[in-house]
């Protein structure tokens, strides 16, 4: 007769996880567990036993007994046997446990997004802490960003504005950045307010316009986007702080 499965496995996110050891440090649990499933290729569709490797994959998971909790993972790498298939190795996913690369599993991302909802970026990441789900005011902000006001058809909402040196001292562009996406999108010749607004002016869907304290975007940004909020970015706020601490 089969062992019947642990009570224990019901702290972990999935029904494919299988727990293999639990561990109490003095900060918080450390979960080990791995994956029981049939791998499939990503970029064929096939089914795959021809394991390549393993790797460990820490994530932050939500709160257990009052203490922090880090899911270790142990994840397989397969080959593909498909020869027409352009991917050779690949990881097994987890949709159900947390998207690619991140450090959370989803369920927890969840949480700290509707608290970053509600209280915001410090607030909400206090909150968090006292929760024993410990994460910074800028990772609550980022979650919120991710989640809000995103446009499905790739429009940008964020936009960074600053100059770039094509000769330095002589000769000047704009450089324009996505920042919800962390990328650049265009680059353009000069850094006049007729350029600048043109292009802002095809794309009406920015919200929020960061630059520097300089005339000639601000005006652009009023003229191209004028609905758009205009706010001061964070190096140029940092950098006129330190010089007028030096002048002290």
């Amino acid at each position: 007769m089969a062992t019947p499965p642990s009570h224990s496995q019901t702290v972990l996110p999935a029904d494919n996880l299988i727990l293999d050891k639990i561990e109490r440090l003095d900060d918080r649990f450390l979960l080990s567990a791995h994956i029981r499933q049939r791998v499939r290729c990503p970029g064929c569709d096939q089914v795959s036993q021809c394991r390549h490797s393993a790797y460990e994959r820490r994530l932050q998971d939500l709160p257990w007994q009052g203490c922090a909790v880090e899911l270790r993972l142990k994840v397989r790498r397969f080959r593909c046997r498909n020869p027409t298939c352009a991917r050779k190795i690949f990881a097994e996913a987890l949709p159900a446990v947390a998207q690619p690369r991140a450090r959370r599993t989803t369920r927890v991302c969840e949480i700290v997004r509707l608290i970053g909802h509600t209280a915001g970026g410090l607030p909400g990441s206090r909150i968090l802490e006292r929760l024993s789900v410990p994460v910074s005011d800028d990772t609550v902000l980022r979650a919120v960003k991710c989640s809000n006001n995103a446009p499905a058809n790739g429009a940008i909402r964020a936009l960074g504005v600053d100059d770039w040196a094509w000769r330095k001292g002589q000769s000047y562009g704009t450089i324009l950045v996505d920042l919800d996406e962390h990328r650049v999108v265009d680059l353009l010749p000069d850094r006049s307010v007729e350029t600048v607004n043109a292009w802002l002016e095809k794309h009406p869907a920015i919200e929020v316009i960061s630059r520097d304290r300089c005339g000639i975007y601000a005006e652009a940004a009023q003229q191209g986007a004028a609905d758009a909020l205009q706010v001061a970015d964070r190096f140029h706020l940092f950098m006129n702080l330190s010089a007028a601490m030096d002048g002290l």
